[in-house]
């Protein structure tokens, strides 16, 4: 049942299908507008703190 899996000629494949995906779903996450706001206030932290 599961040899497709563990069958090492379609790992390949497999392998690029699922981060693919994993990409998409990433991207397609981070684009919402709802997300956007939250995104946008990360980009200070880096400098928060800094008093020099």
């Amino acid at each position: 049942m599961m040899d497709w899996l563990t069958n090492h000629t379609g790992a390949g494949l497999t392998g690029l299908l699922f981060f693919f995906l994993v990409f998409i779903g990433i991207a397609v996450w981070a684009y919402r507008p709802q997300v956007k706001e939250r995104l946008e206030s990360y980009k200070n932290i880096p400098l928060e703190g800094d008093e020099a």
